[in-house]
């Protein structure tokens, strides 16, 4: 039995352009972080990969 096709939700009018706005401002900001935001933009992500290496080192996958 096939499933039914989920609709694909489609932004319209002013929700459009306050969605369109937004993300342009947040890549503006991106695009002009601070040296002092670089740093800690890197330091949590350095943690965060820290975390999954501890935790893909517990799984023991290498065994499979």
């Amino acid at each position: 039995m096939a499933l039914p096709i989920a609709s694909i939700p489609v932004l319209t009018g002013e929700v459009a352009r306050r969605f369109e706005a937004e993300a342009q401002a947040n890549y503006e900001k991106f695009l002009n972080r601070t040296p002092e935001e670089e740093k800690a933009v890197r330091e949590r992500y350095d943690r965060g990969i820290e975390r999954v290496r501890k935790m893909l080192a517990k799984s023991h996958l290498d065994r499979l």
